[in-house]
């Protein structure tokens, strides 16, 4: 069953989100390609104790359109810190996966005495690497010149997203056989009202700034997650975040790929659970 969502009008156009649960405040902020639907396992648990709030990003999922002035990964902070002014949230954590990880160290950067606590999953605040900027750009090539998602490639994006072997463990999965199946389905449902946002908030996430010397002025609690079995994002990556936040926690994820927290739901929730009960939630 999908998460329902409500929206709120932020920068002069409907930004989508989920808002579950009562206690103190975790915002999920999904990668690019994906949505608020990726945290279900995770919402659907720590609304036991927490409010959990689960943007669809620009672009993505029912947010279809992206405002005129929004031009980089910092712009798409300063909107999710007018959302939750809008909601009347004060303080917050924030869950961050993929380029959802480097939206909210820009939320830390821009906001540091509302931000309690920080995860990344499978992410990166460095400059993207050179050869994969060439291989997304691609991808999205493909996207602008159908101005929709092509079968074939939503089947090959789908495989890069989760680990090495999820299609051989699907076949005694059925958890995994229709995550895998649903995340497919939303990449193929992407239409071309949505097309030209989502390449644009594209290209914002691929080019995004080097914020790597920035985060080591965090002293927040931060949380570094990495799947070691998947295609996009490196343990070296997350190595490197580690270092550069003193007193960050590192988590390896096994048989996981970028979606570790779909894939490794019950780990993810453990882990994350144990952090967040050591945040100082003011």
């Amino acid at each position: 069953m999908s998460l329902q969502l409500t929206r709120k009008t932020i920068n002069q156009h409907p930004l989508h989100y989920v808002d579950q649960g009562t206690g103190p405040v975790l915002l999920f902020c999904h990668g690019l390609l994906a949505s608020s639907q990726m945290w279900q396992a995770q919402i659907t648990e720590l609304t036991k104790q927490y409010r959990c709030i689960a943007v669809d990003f620009w672009g993505h999922g029912q947010s279809k359109t992206l405002p005129e002035r929004c031009e980089n990964l910092q712009d798409v902070a300063k909107d999710l810190l007018d959302l939750m002014d809008t909601l009347e949230v004060s303080n917050f954590a924030v869950i961050g996966h993929g380029s959802g990880g480097a939206i909210a160290a820009e939320m830390v950067l821009m906001a540091p005495a509302r931000v309690q606590g920080l995860v990344m999953l499978n992410s990166f605040v460095g400059f993207e690497p050179q050869v994969n900027c060439v291989k997304y750009q691609g991808f999205m090539a493909q996207v602008a010149n159908a101005q929709a998602m092509p079968t074939a490639l939503a089947t090959s994006l789908t495989e890069l997203f989760f680990s090495k072997d999820a299609m051989l463990l699907s076949q005694q999965n059925v958890a995994l056989t229709q995550a895998i199946e649903q995340f497919n389905q939303q990449l193929t449902d992407i239409n071309a009202v949505q097309v030209p946002p989502l390449l644009k908030f594209a290209n914002m996430a691929i080019f995004k700034r080097d914020t790597l010397e920035s985060v080591e002025t965090l002293t927040l609690p931060t949380l570094i997650a990495v799947g070691l079995n998947g295609y996009l994002r490196t343990a070296l990556e997350s190595y490197l975040m580690h270092d550069c936040i003193d007193g960050s926690q590192l988590l390896h994820i096994d048989q996981a790929g970028h979606l570790a927290n779909i894939e490794q739901a019950e780990f993810f929730n453990q882990h994350l659970i144990d952090f967040l009960s050591k945040v100082n939630f003011n």
